[in-house]
């Protein structure tokens, strides 16, 4: 029998894991000029997206570092922006500092978010839109996927609906301990975990998944494609899985990294049991020299080597 944990991984792997969001809230965005505004203040081409779909992109500052990620739900009348809550406020502050003579509102409101994984996932929007939710494919494992977003009071109307699909395709409700393993199995950054306010898209390795380098302007564009013609930073996000060696309990947040030589070369940001590996798993800020696929790297005394995340 699997163990709670390689459950969730199993199912995100050969059918659906549902999880709910609760660290994230929505920015609701009306106004005819709402795309042409929101895509002169994000990486991502949201003029490339039509309704129903859903785009990944970044809010950077003017120098280029990250603000935070975010999730756009485009629909036929207003966008739905999924945020960190903890970060929330300050980006509603810089929106309205940008906001002059464009058609465009925004305004904060309680939603439930949930975020599917999996091949089946596109079953879970089908049934999340019956019920009135916003819902569209968003594939950040390689697995497939789906973003969800129901105001408060109709959580759940939304998730009784999400149950049943979840039944009949084979799926699973799973939470935080499961989806920390699969998203650092398949190589997927947390903010405020792996990346905050003082990270380049190019350092937490979000340049391909986030940024368009094809649109018009954007708050940040300079810095951020600068950087992307030197082709280097001086620091990466590297994923690492450890050897088996019993440990109990991954490497804290913080613990360092060190080559084979002996040098440090940088730290845990974020870490978890892997059930694929059998191993603990870990995303570490290296120094982008040390960053090279199945180089060796000790942690905290232990074995480890970098991987490509998914394999």
């Amino acid at each position: 029998m699997l163990s709670p944990l390689s459950s969730q991984i199993d199912h995100a792997r050969r059918s659906v894991l549902l999880v709910r969001a609760s660290e994230l809230e929505v920015i609701v965005v009306r106004g005819s000029d709402r795309i042409s505004w929101l895509n002169g203040l994000l990486t991502c081409n949201l003029a490339a997206a039509a309704p129903g779909q859903a785009i990944y992109g970044l809010a950077v500052q003017q120098k280029g570092r990250i603000v935070c990620d975010v999730t756009v739900l485009v629909e036929e009348d207003r966008v739905l922006l999924v945020v960190p809550g903890s970060i929330r406020e300050e980006l509603e502050k810089s929106f309205d500092h940008y906001l002059v003579m464009e058609d465009a509102e925004f305004s904060h409101a309680p939603y439930a978010v949930w975020h599917a994984h999996g091949p089946r996932a596109r079953d879970l929007v089908a049934a999340a839109r019956a019920v009135g939710a916003s819902a569209a494919e968003l594939d950040p494992t390689g697995l497939g996927g789906a973003v969800i977003a129901a105001p408060a009071e109709g959580e759940a109307k939304v998730f009784e609906a999400l149950s049943t699909a979840l039944d009949q395709v084979g799926g699973l409700a799973g939470d935080d301990a499961g989806w920390e393993a699969l998203r650092l199995e398949q190589a997927v950054p947390r903010f405020d975990r792996d990346f905050d306010g003082t990270t380049y898209p190019q350092e937490a390795t979000l340049e391909r998944r986030a940024v368009s380098f094809d649109k018009g302007c954007y708050l940040g564009q300079e810095v951020v494609c600068m950087l992307e013609m030197r082709g280097r930073v001086k620091r990466k996000l590297a994923s690492i899985v450890l050897a088996k060696d019993g440990a109990a309990e991954p490497p804290a947040k913080g613990t360092e990294v060190f080559d084979a030589a002996g040098t440090k070369v940088g730290e845990i940001t974020s870490s978890a049991p892997s059930p694929t590996h059998d191993a603990h798993v870990a995303f570490a800020m290296l120094k982008a020299s040390a960053v090279a696929p199945d180089a060796a790297v000790k942690v905290a005394g232990r074995d480890a080597r970098i991987y490509s995340g998914g394999k």
